[in-house]
């Protein structure tokens, strides 16, 4: 039955459509070529066939039909490969055997269930009266209510654990959904209560998480106005962008992504007729974020609510797209129209979407929005403002990526400068040198895949979050220098003095002591406790006691082969100064350790 159904969706499908919403094919002869997407490369080695409905590059070796294209470039599995096929297909999917049914399309089943529940609240319970209320002042339309999906959590702390309880879902599918949280005694309660739901959906429009906010702000311990699903298998907000599932065709025909902070911003100009607008939730865009637009353009209009200049977030990501290729634009908002403030996109577009569109068309690009910025706070006559003003716009123009590019924009601030060219042009020199040194670290953190010892780490401390009688076992058997990382080295060296000052471990008070002073390690524990619920949700007791000591055996194995190189080169060093001493008692440190080495059982 499954062959016959990837059979009749591949008879629907034409894989150079396929491919073309991911990448820019052109036509060779009867074949289509293209730069891979799978590896780096100036001349393209990718060929698709239109005839044998296959791809294959001639640089990597990558190859095979539209499932494996599809898998290979969204990074899935085939089962969610099928489901998003289907869909383009317009074939329904016919019961499959369960085995190939993965964890996340059971997650995506459990959110797509959720949105239509949430949706059904809003649109006809005596409770989401409170909710429409807020869509008609905020005057969206019934259609648009229903394109995104809007719904209503109600006020209540099992319904939504219930409901998807009574459909056959279980509770760690549901918990690993994001739905719920887990209290100090393990129970499940529902995340999102009261609050306005605003599904959050991948690029191919499959629904992997939400947005909540609160509607009646007189109440009290509701938490933050805005509560976002946490990061799970299938929501990770470094890649997912707020509308670009319902704007993917408008930007590639206008060529143009537009973007906003909020989703109310999105949504607003999307009722409105202007739907090549996404948002970027507030954060700065990601690499992976920028990547996945460039399948549909290479120019985005940024339009925030508060000035560019000092947006941190912002800079960030406008680095990162223009270290990318990517060509910026700001959109400048009007700060009135007809009396009336304009702080976002949503009031620009109340007072007649025709400002809008003219906002965008008028949108300046990264560095003419510099220059002006610049020269305004600056004045070139004084020759100490006059260095910052070169500075300041050296650093930005330095971070563009093409060169061409790069010297118009140095001619210009000559001239505006009134400068010799050949004098900025050295000074840019010095300063792109210093930037290609500083960059260095940082691009090979960003390509790197976490070692095996970082894994073993971050899941033997998940063990012992989730199964904190194992802490004493932990102490007395692991060596903070075993860990590989200095954030779970903190971590260890906070959790043997809490261990110690404490007769038991409160997960959340742990959790307090760093919530002042590390955020980053914050997250790196609500991760690892999750990362415990995912991989060790049945285990026995015995199954993590043996767990944790074959993680910790392995660990110790890793720092001693490590330590065993480290005094080998030691060693070598000695003989080349002949240094008998040294050499006699790093030989002895070499013994030891080996002999350490060998005692391990693993």
């Amino acid at each position: 039955m499954l062959n016959s159904q990837v059979d009749e969706i591949k008879s629907k499908l034409d894989i150079v459509d396929i491919i073309s919403e991911y990448i820019q094919l052109k036509q060779a002869g009867t074949n289509w070529k293209a730069p891979c997407p799978f590896h780096n490369e100036k001349t393209p080695s990718f060929m698709v066939s239109r005839d044998k409905q296959i791809f294959h590059c001639f640089g990597c070796g990558e190859g095979g039909d539209a499932f494996t294209f599809v898998q290979k470039i969204e990074n899935i599995e085939f089962p969610e490969a099928l489901r998003l096929l289907a869909d383009k297909a317009g074939v329904k999917l016919k019961k499959v055997d369960q085995t190939m049914v993965s964890q996340k399309t059971k997650l995506m089943d459990i959110l797509k269930l959720t949105a239509e529940f949430f949706h059904k609240v809003l649109l006809s319970s005596k409770e989401g009266i409170i909710a429409r209320n807020y869509i008609a002042k905020r005057k969206l339309n019934p259609e648009t209510v229903s394109d995104f999906k809007i719904g209503y959590a109600p006020d209540s702390w099992d319904i939504l654990l219930n409901l998807l309880r009574k459909k056959g879902f279980k509770d760690n599918d549901i918990f690993l959904a994001g739905l719920e949280v887990k209290n100090d005694r393990g129970q499940l309660y529902d995340r999102f209560r009261q609050r306005l739901m605003f599904p959050i959906s991948d690029h191919n429009g499959n629904i992997v998480g939400f947005t909540g906010r609160i509607l009646d702000e007189s109440r009290e311990n509701q938490g933050g106005k805005y509560v976002n699903t946490p990061q799970t298998m299938i929501y990770n907000k470094s890649l997912v962008v707020f509308g670009l599932d319902k704007a993917k065709s408008e930007i590639r025909k206008k060529d143009l992504a537009v973007v906003v902070e909020g989703n109310m911003d999105v949504i607003a100009s999307h009722q409105a007729g202007v739907t090549n607008v996404i948002a970027s939730s507030g954060t700065a865009l990601t690499q992976e974020q920028l990547k996945i637009l460039q399948r549909y353009t290479n120019n985005i209009a940024l339009c925030f609510d508060a000035d560019l200049a000092g947006q941190v977030a912002a800079e960030r990501g406008i680095d990162t797209a223009l270290s990318l290729g990517i060509n910026v634009s700001v959109i400048t908002l009007p700060k009135e129209i007809g009396g009336k403030t304009v702080k976002d996109p949503d009031d620009c577009i109340k007072q007649g979407v025709e400002h809008w569109q003219q906002a965008i068309s008028e949108a300046k690009s990264i560095m003419e929005f510099y220059f002006d910025k610049v020269f305004e706070q600056f004045d070139k006559n004084n020759p100490i403002q006059k260095k910052e003003i070169a500075a300041r716009l050296l650093k930005q123009i330095a971070k563009i990526a093409d060169k061409v590019e790069q010297n118009h924009w140095l001619g210009k601030l000559a001239e505006k400068l009134d400068v010799p060219a050949n004098i900025l042009q050295e000074t840019f020199n010095n300063l792109k040198v210093k930037n290609e040194y500083q960059k260095t670290e940082p691009r090979i953190e960003n390509i790197a895949v976490k070692n095996r010892e970082v894994v073993l780490a971050e899941q033997l401390f998940a063990l012992i979050f989730k199964y904190p009688q194992n802490i004493a076992y932990l102490v007395d058997h692991l060596e903070k220098e075993m860990l590989p990382l200095n954030e779970l080295q903190k971590i260890y060296t906070e959790l043997v003095m809490y261990y110690n000052n404490n007769s038991g471990f409160d997960y959340f008070e742990f959790e307090k002591i760093f919530a002042n002073q590390d955020q980053e390690i914050v997250k790196i524990l609500s991760t690892l406790l999750l990362l415990a619920d995912k991989d060790f949700f049945n285990f026995t007791e015995e199954q993590v006691g043996t767990e944790i000591i074959n993680i910790l055996c392995e660990l110790k194995k890793s720092y001693l082969v490590k330590k065993l190189k480290q005094v080998q080169q030691l060693i070598s060093e000695a003989e080349k100064n002949r240094d008998s001493r040294q050499i006699e008692e790093l030989s002895k440190d070499f013994s030891a350790l080996s002999q350490q080495l060998q005692g391990l059982k693993v």
